[in-house]
């Protein structure tokens, strides 16, 4: 990596504006935030949310955000963290392949909060969206597959940045400003996949928006960091990465506005289990089977799954939400994957249903491949079916 390569990214963020926006980029960042509000009003309820609003209701601060569904008004940090987490609470808010994460939940908060608090434009938050989602694609696509294999999630790591990105934006940030505020934010980014499955998973989004919002904040104030965190030795690139490519990032850097690429869910399930619960209702359909028709079953995926959604015998409906197996189970049974209010703790417990995912087996492609497969054996036949749903703008119908 030469010099330059954070500033780079910063002229990027500082120059972004709505006018440079495309039509599709500008249409796919109001669906975002309309999923995000939505996901969040869900996510409101959830015991985690109740437990970090109280928190903050406690410490108390200068009222200048709102925090979704509650009365009254906290600080900018206070909201962003809260609606983050809550956002992420069902892990149903939209993805996006190049970060391997959930772009609009760090995003979001920070622009809803200074455009709250600083009575914005849509338009103004509207392009800071884009810039914090480009930012968190654009190192997606550079740190490549090992940082996500590594145990980090990018939704906590990348989403600093990418919170930071917009932020900044909406600070009014020049580049060099913008570069600090990227080193401020890289140095407290943080998120690790062992946590899926608990109340710290979605923690990992609200940490992301506080502390992008924080560091642009502390940058404009004139807090120094080191300007280069991209490429500098020891740096969120190499520390981060075992695969961090100039090349790549060159090109990602390049590229126009990356909001076209989200993929929103319908499954309120972790994103990795989508195909093979998509691949496992057609096959039911299209053969008319039922459950006890079944008699084993094989699902193949790359082996990046092993270390997201492999819970093999989950006990707590957040497990479930991880879990090939259970997921796939459910699609057999003709259980609602699609409800929030579907993945309980008793749900897990029910026999029809573990007997069901102690008949499905889960492979892993020999080379990596975008698609899962599903086959299901009924009465000594093999039923195949392959499903890729990271393809963007082919699902708006459902």
């Amino acid at each position: 990596m030469g010099a330059g390569t954070t500033s780079r990214l910063a002229e990027r963020i500082a120059s972004t504006r709505f006018d440079s926006l495309s039509p599709a980029a500008v249409t796919v960042a109001k669906q975002c935030l309309l999923d995000f509000i939505g996901v969040t009003i869900a996510g409101m309820r959830e015991p985690l949310s109740r437990i970090l609003l109280a928190d903050v209701r406690q410490a108390g601060g200068a009222p200048l955000a709102s925090i979704v569904l509650e009365p009254g008004k906290v600080n900018l940090d206070q909201a962003a963290l809260v609606n983050g987490a809550a956002g992420h609470a069902h892990d149903y808010d939209d993805v996006h392949m190049d970060m391997t994460g959930h772009p609009t939940v760090p995003v979001a908060p920070v622009i809803l909060a200074l455009g709250e608090a600083g009575r914005l434009s849509g338009a103004q938050m509207l392009a800071a969206f884009s810039a914090g989602v480009d930012t968190e694609c654009i190192l997606g696509k550079a740190l490549g597959p090992s940082h996500y294999a590594r145990g980090f999630h990018a939704v906590g790591t990348l989403g600093s940045l990418g919170a930071a990105a917009a932020a900044s934006v909406l600070y009014g940030l020049n580049e060099a400003d913008t570069s600090r505020a990227l080193g401020i934010a890289a140095t407290r980014a943080s998120g690790l996949k062992s946590q899926f499955g608990t109340m710290a998973k979605p923690l990992h989004a609200g940490n992301a928006a506080m502390n992008g919002l924080s560091a642009a904040r502390l940058a404009k104030r004139g807090f120094t960091s080191r300007s280069d965190m991209i490429e500098t030795a020891q740096s969120l690139g190499l520390t981060l990465s075992d695969t961090f490519d100039p090349d790549r990032y060159d090109k990602a850097l390049n590229a126009p506005a990356y909001a076209p690429g989200i993929c929103f869910k319908y499954r309120a399930a972790c994103y990795m289990t989508r195909s093979s619960i998509e691949a496992t209702k057609t096959l039911m359909q299209r053969h008319q089977l039922a459950a006890t028709d079944i008699d084993a079953v094989e699902i193949t995926v790359n082996e990046g799954h092993f270390g997201v959604c492999n819970i093999l015998n989950p006990h707590t409906g957040l497990e479930a939400k991880f879990s090939l197996r259970f997921t796939a189970a459910m699609a057999m049974a003709g259980e609602h994957t699609s409800g929030i209010d579907a993945y309980t703790d008793d749900l897990t417990t029910r026999r029809e249903l573990t007997a069901l995912r102690d008949r499905i087996t889960v492979n892993a492609w020999d080379s990596p491949r975008a698609e899962s497969r599903v086959r299901l054996n009924v009465r000594g036949e093999w039923l195949e079916e392959d499903c890729n749903v990271g393809i963007p703008m082919t699902d708006l119908d459902l």
